[in-house]
């Protein structure tokens, strides 16, 4: 098994702002790579992944290591929902269930796509709207328009999810 990088060899290889929440290298390690070279690919994802020694790390998690000398024990959210912003004010270690909390986007699966919103075959109320508390989905109602359907959505959110930041 690939043992995880330690703290000195990280700091060896790469620099990184807090400020920016970006990694450059500090040493050239093929004939590809720079000093001073932002490191690491955005993968389809959307998350930042940069190789070291061999071994592919998050960058999330390796700036939460570089800042506080620890691997973090949980998931690391991003804040603002963009994988790729590293800035340390923007990371939060969290429960996967909090992690999970903060969507900001609907999901594939959605027939409107609109976070929180379905549509239904209910001719005078066409859009519902539920969120999903405990592992179970709470119905908040059915609406005319996609709109308050939507607000109702993010009222709950507001409420019932610790980790919801919109």
């Amino acid at each position: 098994m690939n043992q995880k990088i330690d703290a000195a060899r990280l700091r060896e290889v790469l620099a990184y702002s807090e400020e920016t929440g970006v990694f450059t290298w500090k040493v050239s390690n093929s004939n590809r790579v720079k000093v001073g070279d932002t490191a690491g690919v955005v993968h389809s994802s959307g998350y930042r992944v940069i190789s070291v020694d061999g071994i592919k790390y998050k960058a999330h998690r390796l700036a939460w290591f570089y800042m506080h000398g620890e691997w973090p024990s949980a998931d690391i959210d991003h804040i603002s929902g963009v994988r790729d912003e590293n800035r340390i004010a923007n990371l939060r270690s969290v429960t996967r269930s909090v992690n999970q909390q903060n969507l900001r986007a609907a999901r594939g699966d959605t027939n409107t796509g609109v976070l929180g919103v379905y549509k239904t075959d209910k001719k005078s109320k066409p859009y519902r709207s539920s969120i999903k508390v405990d592992g179970r989905d709470r119905h908040l109602g059915n609406f005319t328009n996609i709109e308050l359907a939507q607000l109702a959505y993010l009222s709950a959110k507001r409420q019932v999810h610790a980790g919801c930041t919109i």
